[in-house]
């Protein structure tokens, strides 16, 4: 696996993590807020809509690049305590070498290891984004391992997935049928030309055992600079068609593989 960080040619602060050429990770060290991709906007949507106050948030993130989501919570919900799982000790470094965020601590561990281990109701929040290269790591989907995320969250805690798909959205319907099958509430963000099919691109899906907003989700994914689509309710079981949860990872598709299920 080839690893570089560049510096960003725009941002003064701003620096890519490649991974074997790919663009995997980007952060501005001088603005955390500043979020670069598209699926990181969407995470920060879901989580403005779910905390719309600056209280601190205890987190675990499952795969970590430069931290960017940790950084984002760290300047937006300050003294918020957050455990990142990284197996790569080369990004982890390389994570560290730009700054570590207050009172965010890095594991160079499996992620599923990491998952397994926490305590029981020990999070409000997790955040999954885990890739090998271009690559979803899909072990972290079937009903076991999300029902380990279960047991990390507190009652009203919230799990958050980044998926890397195209159509037929196969891997995608596949994890929000798991996890509709483990938790309460289920809602899915994507642009709506990756929806149509017209491009891959990246879904991203929240789910809870409390009540997501989805009204306020809906009015910030609608109304940013760079507009999404909130999926529930039955609009997501038409998604979902027949794909069923995942119960081993070689039950979950590659992204974009084909099964013959039908679309949105």
């Amino acid at each position: 696996m080839s690893v570089e960080l560049l510096r960003d040619a725009v941002r003064d602060d701003g620096w890519w993590l490649l991974v074997d050429g790919s663009e995997q990770s980007y952060v501005d060290t001088a603005d955390p807020l500043h979020l670069e991709f598209e699926y990181v906007q969407m995470i920060a949507c879901v989580l403005d809509a779910c905390y719309p106050d600056d209280a601190p948030l205890a987190a675990l993130h499952l795969g970590g690049g430069l931290c960017t989501v940790p950084r984002w919570l760290a300047a937006r919900h300050p003294g918020s305590r957050q455990r990142v799982a990284e197996r790569s000790r080369q990004i982890a470094r390389l994570s560290a070498s730009l700054g570590k965020p207050d009172r965010v601590t890095v594991v160079v561990d499996d992620a599923l290891a990491v998952v397994g281990n926490a305590r029981r109701a020990s999070a409000d929040l997790v955040v999954c984004d885990v890739y090998d290269g271009p690559e979803t790591v899909t072990d972290l989907f079937t009903i076991d391992a999300t029902r380990l995320v279960r047991h990390a969250l507190r009652p009203a805690g919230l799990y958050v997935c980044n998926l890397s798909d195209a159509a037929p959205f196969n891997l995608s319907q596949t994890v929000a049928a798991t996890l509709r099958a483990v938790f309460g509430s289920v809602v899915m963000l994507a642009e709506p030309s990756v929806l149509r099919g017209r491009r891959s691109g990246n879904l991203v899906l929240t789910a809870t055992d409390a009540e997501i907003p989805l009204a306020e989700l809906s009015r910030r994914a609608a109304g940013g600079p760079l507009r999404f689509r909130a999926v529930a309710g039955e609009d997501l079981t038409e998604f979902i068609a027949a794909a069923r949860p995942a119960g081993v990872p070689a039950d979950l598709p590659r992204s974009g593989e084909s099964t013959g299920r039908r679309l949105l």
